[in-house]
Order: C-alpha cells, then structure tokens, then sequence
C-alpha cells in the first residue's frame, strides 16, 4: 500500500490516488510521464505495474499497487481481479475503523458507568454501590450533600459551554478540602462525600465547615467572577434511617427551603419528608387501595419494526384514587416499595396481567408478549419463582407469553440469586428483559451470565437520538453487544417518526412509545389488538441506495437537480435546515447527501460531521459558490466529506458526482451485507 508524496508524484500509485481511479501502465519504458521513477523499477527488472486506489469512509487513503516482470502482464481478466482485492482491502480498512469506533464507544460506556464525564469523579452508581459495601462493615456512616444553589444561575449568565470547566473547578475544590472520605458527583449541580466509623456528629459539622470554606470562595470563568453559593445537608447512619435512604436524606436536607440566615449546613430531620402526617395518610389510603381495587393496569404496546404489528404490550400499574383521580405511579410505588406493600401489590399486578392476556387470547386476539415489571424489594421479600407459577397456574396462560422485566440495579443486588431465578423461570418458558438499559451501565460484566432475551434501550438515549452523537452512539453500541449475544433490542419513549427511522436504521428490533400509542385501558388495548393497527413495515434494504438528500434553501437549486434526479430515476428529498435535514434522514435513510456550505445555524461541513457520526455510511458532498480552501481540505482530508462541488452547476460534472456517490455507497452496503452473511455462516456449528 502506497501513500502520494513530492517526489513520486508521477508513479502509478500517486496517480490512483490522486486521480480515484485504477492506474495500470503496461509498458512501462513506453510511458513517457515515469521517466523519474521508471530507473528505479527498471532496476528491479520491473516492466508493467498496475495501482488501486484503497478507500475509507469514501476518502482515498492510499493505494493498492502490483508490479510485474513481463511487458503487457495486466489483462482484463488480471485487472478485474486485482480490483476485488483492492476493494477487500477497502472493506476491511471500513470493518476495522468500525470496530475500532465500537470499541471506543463501549470503553466509554463501561467508564461512564461509574465516573462523571466532566469531573472524573465517582458518579452516584458508584457511589450508592461503595455506601453499601461499606455499610456492611461500618458502624457509623455520615454523608455530606452539597448542593450549588447559583449553578444553573452562572450558566445562564456564562453559557452551558463552561459547565464543564465550573464542574471541574468545584470538584478540584471540594477533593482538596478534605484528606478522608469518599467524594462523587451525584447530580449537575450537586456533590457528596461519604464518612463512616466517625466518632461524634461534630466530626461531621467540623467537615461541612471545611468543604464551605472551599467551595465558598469565588472562582473566574471567562474573566467574569462566580460565587456559587454552596448549602450543604448532613444526613448520618443509624439515627436518620436505613442505608437505602440515607444519601436521599442528605439531599433533603441540602435541598429544603427556607433556609435560616447565615446557616450553612443543616442536619436532615423526618419533617423533611413531605411531614410525617401526610406520608401517614398516603400509606394508610394505599392500604386501602389494596383492599378496594383501586389499582388497574394499563397496557403500553410494543411494536415489531420488521412487521409494523403489536407484537407485546407491558403492564403499568395506576392508582384510581377516590376523589384524587389518577395517581402518578411516581408518587406512590416508592412508598410501596419503603413499606414492603410492593409484594402484595406486585402479586396483584402478575395475576392480573396473566389474566387479561389469557381473556384476550380466549376471546380471538392475537396472542401477544406481557411484559411485567418486578421490582428490587420483591426480590428481596419473597419467591419470584412460586408467585409467577401461581399466575401462570391460575391464569392457565402459556408461559411463552409472559416476559418479566428487570432493571439493571436488581441484578446488582445479588447477581448469583437473581440469575438462579431467571434460570428456573426460563425453564418453564417466560422469559426476561433488561429495563432502562444505559442508564447504570452496571450489569455489564453480568450481560452474558443473565439468561436475558431482549434489552431495552433506555428513553433518556431515544429523545435526541437524531440529532446528538453521543446518544447515537451508546445507542449503536447497545444494539451491537445485545445482537452480538443473541437478544434482541426494544427502545421505550419513542415518540417521532424520526426517532423511529433512525432505530430501525441502528438495526432495533421493537419499539415502545407515544409515536404509536399512550398506554391503554385493558379494553381500548383489545380494541387496539382487534382493529390490526400497525406502523409502516420495514422498507427494502436497497430503498436507500436511490435517495438523495439535498439540504438547501436555495429554490434554484431544489428545481436543478430534481429534474436532474427524475430523469436519473433518483429519489430527491429535501430539508431547508440542518434540523430538517437530520429529521429527513432519520426518515429517509438516504445513501447520498449534498448539502450547502451556507446554511442557517451550521455551516454545511459542520451539519456533514454530525451527520457522518450518526450515519457513517451516508455519502456526504457540499457545494458553495465560494471555495473557502482551508476549511474544505480539512473536512475532505478529516473525511467529513466526500467531494466538493461549486457553483454554478455543471451538469455533467454533477451527475458524474453523484453517480460515484452512489456507487460507492452501495459497494459499502454490498460489503456490509456481505460481512453480515459471512459472520451468519461463522456461527453455524460445524457437522
């Protein structure tokens, strides 16, 4: 493989780079442009040589070159040949990019599991794991929250942009304050610090002056001085509660307002906890509820994007409460939880949810998947195995039909038990998905112990998932690593067509959410099943290879290159902004996009880098009437960009872009689709 330089400008592999195209120079004492180099060959009796251009993320990266003795050695046949092994090559340098940007991506999943990005400290899941492991050993714990009650305040005034740099300063302050305990950032705007075995609450008082005194003092962002105003709440072990909810005390107490004047710091005290008389009345009237059926569930469906029909529904539980009306399961499943009605409840919600499926099947519906939930404390106070036999008996539902739904923080809980569990439940057939994946990242090292089917991409990744990288990208990852060990991928929250087409894209198999339906009673839920609604099915996998997406608000422009296209039988879709343009290709899905230099917001190369991050595979072109040389060699040469075209057209010169264009996007889906046959057939066992 050969790269251009000064001084073999002239050589067939310079030439195949800088031209993009084969070189093959068959006589070569014939060829009068290789004088320069041509002693060199000669020197090694070398008479023929032929050179390919090697391609990656459609940028040329250098060349193929082959050299022969014998005069006149290239033939078509030869040609042909060397072709496919260039474009193998080309293949294998995109496979290997690809896996390397994979492997990143999950690196920083994996660090952001128990670090804060922008501080480097431990981030609450870390934290909450390290306050359990030392409550089994600690007799005392005490836990400082410090919350910067002017943060969000300087960011109005300075810019999100210098969030970071205050995050980093503040924690640089707190960790200097202090020679002991363990420090973590918890929220944007809130730090915490962990004591155990201390003496006496002073100790924890003498620490909260200290970390005042530190974090207290006015720092310089931009030349501009910054007092954040820190408060902070104490909370201790075992006089302020249970382990579980010690760190919620501490912020309750940071938290609380009012505060007196010229406090600091104040200890955490029951009151604090919406009063005890109003957390009385909402358990005993939950007790209640229990005892007049005030519970129903709702069903939220779950869509197959191969087929576009209900394949699933998961079961919410809500609270109709006497002239209160709905109750946000927010509200009330804590408590539940806090005071073990949760098994009760949760028996409930199981029969139930067994019940309704086996009526809908018992009435001629489609037989479809119940997903329902189980929660940290049911593990705990009981036999998940015999309560699920029980529905399951009463119901006479099949056991196929039922999918039990597990957050990543149960599995922490004690990974062995709960495995052994979801084993024994997979032996008689349910089977089990993995709630809010990406959230706590913790279960990771457990995701190949777990006899787990489906992973469920968490809402907080599909909300901006068109337009932002970074959830684009944990996104991708969790689809990869979840095909990778045969399950298949579901995204809850879904509510636009773009959110959807750009999952679909990622290879996602199911999705949840207000784009096709809210959650339903149990009757509108049949109605649903009994009408076939569906989503659109899947497109072709070729559909892509024709469109062309042009992002530009100028009409000249738009009128041009569609009467180009409709000759060409190209499908044009247009965006007027880069916003458009990221909602028309998660939509859209086009293998070829041109874009101009000037639009409002972004420049054009800007819009192309965030969309190459998003879709890797998507041809990416810019025009201008202006060639700016410095940022247009940095984009191509970055491989932002595939080509720039300038303005006025030329006609042909554009068609010639744009059929390269789309050639080279569909050898990259060919190559794709190829890879994806080959790794099928890897893991057939062998006779």
């Amino acid at each position: 493989m050969a790269t251009a330089s000064g001084t073999e400008r002239q050589s067939p592999a310079s030439r195949a780079i800088l031209d993009g195209e084969p070189c093959v120079v068959n006589y070569l004492l014939a060829d009068s442009q290789l004088h320069a180099v041509h002693r060199e060959m000669a020197a090694h009796d070398l008479q023929a040589a032929a050179s390919f251009p090697l391609r990656l993320e459609g940028n040329v990266i250098g060349a193929f070159t082959v050299a022969a003795t014998s005069p006149g050695y290239f033939t078509d046949k030869e040609l042909r040949l060397l072709t496919e092994v260039a474009d193998d090559i080309s293949f294998a340098l995109g496979v290997m990019r690809r896996e390397e940007q994979r492997s990143i991506a999950e690196s920083k999943m994996q660090y952001l599991a128990y670090y804060d990005g922008e501080t480097g400290l431990p981030s609450n899941v870390l934290f909450e794991s390290r306050l359990f492991e030392i409550a089994r050993l600690a007799n005392t714990l005490g836990i400082l929250a410090i919350s910067l009650t002017r943060f969000h305040g300087a960011l109005q005034t300075l810019g999100q942009e210098h969030g970071a740099e205050i995050s980093r300063l503040m924690a640089s302050k707190l960790e200097s304050a202090l020679h002991s305990g363990f420090v973590a950032r918890v929220a944007e705007s809130q730090f915490v610090v962990l004591f155990d075995n201390f003496g006496s609450v002073s100790e924890l008082e003498d620490a909260a002056k200290l970390v005042y005194r530190a974090m207290a003092e006015v720092i310089v962002v931009q030349g501009r001085e910054v007092y954040l105003e820190p408060y902070i709440g104490i909370s201790h072990y075992p006089a302020d509660g249970a382990v579980n909810v010690l760190l919620n005390h501490a912020m309750l107490a940071a938290n609380m307002k009012p505060r007196e004047p010229g406090t600091v710091y104040r200890f955490f005290a029951p009151h604090m906890e919406h009063g005890p008389r109003h957390r009385l009345d909402l358990e005993n009237a939950l007790r209640r509820a229990m005892k007049h059926k005030e519970f129903v569930l709702h069903f939220q469906p779950q869509v197959d994007l191969v087929s576009g029909r209900v394949i699933g529904a998961e079961a919410l539980i809500r609270w109709n409460r006497p002239n209160h009306g709905m109750v946000s399961p927010l509200e009330f499943i804590p408590l539940l939880e806090e005071t073990g009605m949760i098994w009760d409840v949760g028996e409930w919600a199981m029969q139930e949810a067994c019940r309704i499926n086996r009526k809908w099947q018992d009435e001629g519906l489609p037989p479809i998947r119940m997903a329902v939930n189980l929660s940290a404390r049911q593990f705990q106070d009981g036999d998940i195995h015999d309560m699920v036999r029980r529905a399951l008996e009463t119901s006479q539902l099949d056991p196929q039909w039922l999918e039990l739904e597990l957050t990543e923080g149960i599995v922490l809980l004690n990974a062995d038990a709960v495995i052994r569990t979801m084993k024994s439940l997979n032996e008689i057939g349910v089977s089990h998905a993995l709630d809010d994946f990406g959230t706590g990242y913790s279960s990771l090292s457990y995701l190949q112990r777990l006899p787990v089917e489906r992973i469920k991409i968490d809402r907080s990744f599909v909300s901006d998932i068109t337009a932002n990288p970074g959830d684009a990208a944990i996104a991708r990852a969790v689809v990869g690593m979840a095909h990778s060990l045969n399950m298949t991928v579901i995204a809850e929250g879904v509510e636009t067509e773009a959110q959807l087409g750009y999952l679909r894209g990622l290879g996602c198999e199911e999705i949840q959410g207000y784009f096709f339906s809210r959650p339903l009673a149990e009757n509108d839920f049949a109605e649903l099943l009994r009408s076939g609604r569906c989503i659109n099915p899947a497109p072709e996998a070729s559909s892509a290879r024709r469109v062309l997406l042009l992002v530009t608000q100028e009409q000249d422009a738009l009128q041009h290159l569609g009467h180009i296209l409709e000759r060409e039988k190209y499908v044009l879709v247009c965006a007027a902004t880069p916003e458009e343009g990221f909602e028309m290709m998660a939509t859209s899905h086009a293998g070829v996009v041109l874009c101009d230099q000037h639009l409002p917001g972004m420049t054009g190369t800007e819009f192309l880098k965030r969309l190459g991050d998003l879709y890797p595979d998507a041809i990416r072109m810019v025009m201008s009437e202006t060639l700016e040389m410095g940022p247009m060699l940095e984009a191509i040469n970055s491989g932002t960009i595939y080509k720039f075209l300038a303005k006025p057209w030329n006609e042909a010169l554009v068609m010639a872009c744009l059929r390269d264009a789309f050639r080279l996007f569909d050898m990259s889906q060919r190559n794709r689709e190829l890879a994806s046959r080959l790794e099928g057939l890897d893991s057939v066992p062998s006779a």
